[in-house]
């Protein structure tokens, strides 16, 4: 029989890449400095893992575009507005930066609400005028290398 583990398999097993997009920053460069910063890192931090373990840019690449010839081989990025609930709860999630790709734009919606909730969101990201914790997120897929990245944002 053959043992030999499928592609998507190994890519789960040993991880589809770092899931933070830093332009310019070597692997290594460590970010705890600028985390220092922002009391709120540790939570996004968490959030930022729980969604890209439940993200398969891959899987619908090759599912769409096995060949790369209707999508080609550049990288994509999705944009996505996402507003929980003060419980972590997705109240609602917007795509605000298409990629291009319908396809990878729906999985990114998709891996964020199968992500949630997101338990202990701390009581200072809670907007008073919407009781509503508002923030962008960006998935970036590069053929092979998925990584993610967030940006919070004040209404």
């Amino acid at each position: 029989p053959n043992l030999r583990p499928t592609d998507e398999v190994l890519e789960r097993a040993i991880g589809g890449g770092n899931v933070d997009h830093l332009e310019d920053i070597q692997e290594g460069d460590e970010t705890a400095l600028s985390a220092k910063r922002w009391v709120f890192a540790t939570f996004f931090n968490r959030l930022k893992r729980q969604v890209a373990q439940n993200w398969e840019p891959g899987g619908v690449w090759r599912r769409k575009d096995p060949s790369g010839t209707v999508f080609g081989f550049k990288s994509r990025i999705t944009e996505v507005r996402v507003s929980l609930s003060p419980k972590g709860e997705v109240a609602k999630i917007q795509v605000i930066g298409p990629s291009g790709v319908a396809e990878l734009d729906e999985e990114a919606v998709r891996a964020f609400r199968a992500a949630a909730p997101f338990p202990n969101p701390p009581e200072g990201l809670v907007t008073a005028s919407t009781g509503l914790i508002t923030f962008e997120f960006a998935f970036h897929f590069e053929i092979g290398r998925p990584s993610t990245s967030w940006r919070m944002i004040r209404r």
